[in-house]
């Protein structure tokens, strides 16, 4: 099973931008069903700034101004199980706010029935926060990515995901070190819970014969636990995709980015490529997702499965930055400065698998 968690961390007051991160999880109602359809809940929970957004239920459409959109189908949507005939917006209700910390939190619970054996990826795309690292980035996207899984594990039952337990944003003191301990727990007896960094994992083109991650839930988290080798190759991935220039995209809208990349819309990009000297500028956000989600292109085709948008580590956290044991240790070294720390926590059987996605930010304060 797999948790995406986001961390949003700053020493400043909650500013305009209105989402401050999230979790998705699922469950089976019955995980020993072995009928030709499924019924699974889908959980999701969000923080808010606050009074931005209304405590009310429907949130953000209960406020002014805000859209609703869908989860959405992302990876291996052949296999959705009928996901995408009736998909599960992302509207949730207000169960709790802190005036003083300006944080507004929702939650809802929905039902939905797939096909036996459905096996797919989950996202909520979009880019409506602050400003996020040194010096500040606007319109950086996030990527809130679960993977849904109703074929049998091999000791006889579906998996259920573990859950992670995480409130965002949190405030740290200037140059000191804090640890942030996720809680995390597994119905599954024996299941063996542990956190990673989310990754970007590029696709690539795959032959028939050596189609096997259709028939095993190993692939592709299996991979993450790869040390060294594995880590390097997601960081270098990552950079590729951070520089603009002719015909290449990057995380932000910037000098030289072609104005028909996804993280351009909703800009003032204009005309060919963003001519501004930093970045183009972010217009209005009221959606909570921009642009055109990545390709669910079907057989050749593997997918690339991003975790965590444009904000994956390292680049988005400060030097020294670690995770260990499910503790974040962290240090803020400038003032209001906001970073998105972005992790996954999978539960270990005789295979892996996946679950929900949280995130989470952080300021550093004085």
């Amino acid at each position: 099973m797999i948790h995406y968690l986001f961390l949003l961390f700053s020493a400043i007051a909650i500013d305009a931008l209105h989402f401050n991160g999230g979790t998705i999880r699922w469950v089976p109602t019955d995980p020993y069903d072995n009928s030709s359809s499924i019924t699974i809940t889908i959980m999701q929970s969000y923080w808010w700034s606050y009074p931005a957004i209304t405590c009310a239920n429907n949130v953000p459409i209960s406020s002014t101004g805000r859209q609703n959109s869908n989860l959405s189908c992302v990876v291996d949507c052949s296999t959705d199980g009928g996901y995408s005939t009736h998909p599960i917006d992302i509207l949730t209700d207000c169960i709790s706010v802190s005036t003083s910390l300006g944080i507004l939190t929702s939650q809802r619970s929905v039902n939905t029935t797939l096909t036996s054996g459905a096996h797919f990826y989950l996202a909520f795309v979009g880019s409506a926060w602050r400003a996020l690292n040194d010096p500040p980035q606007s319109g950086l996207e996030w990527s809130i990515l679960t993977f849904i899984d109703l074929r049998m594990r091999p000791d006889g039952f579906i998996n259920t995901p573990p859950v992670a337990s995480v409130v965002s944003p949190q405030y740290v003191i200037v140059n000191r070190t804090t640890q942030i301990q996720i809680a995390v727990s597994d119905v599954n007896a024996g299941d063996d819970v542990r956190c990673r960094w989310s990754t970007y994992t590029s696709g690539y083109r795959r032959r028939r014969r050596l189609n096997q991650e259709e028939y095993t839930n190993q692939e592709p988290v299996a991979q993450a636990y790869n040390p060294v080798v594995e880590n390097g190759e997601n960081i270098f991935i990552r950079k590729i995709r951070a520089f603009c220039g002719v015909a290449k995209c990057g995380p932000s809208c910037g000098l030289g980015c072609p104005c028909a990349c996804s993280i351009c819309l909703g800009t003032d990009c204009t005309g060919a490529t963003c001519q501004s000297a930093f970045e183009c500028l972010p217009t209005t956000t009221t959606a909570e997702t921009p642009g055109t989600l990545k390709s669910t292109s079907s057989y050749p085709q593997r997918q690339a499965i991003d975790e965590c948008g444009s904000i994956c580590y390292p680049g988005s956290m400060p030097n020294g930055t670690s995770l260990s044991n499910c503790t974040l240790s962290f240090t803020g070294l400038i003032p209001g400065t906001w970073y998105a720390a972005t992790i996954q926590v999978n539960a270990l059987a005789t295979f892996v698998y996946s679950g929900p996605f949280l995130s989470v930010m952080l300021n550093s304060a004085n």
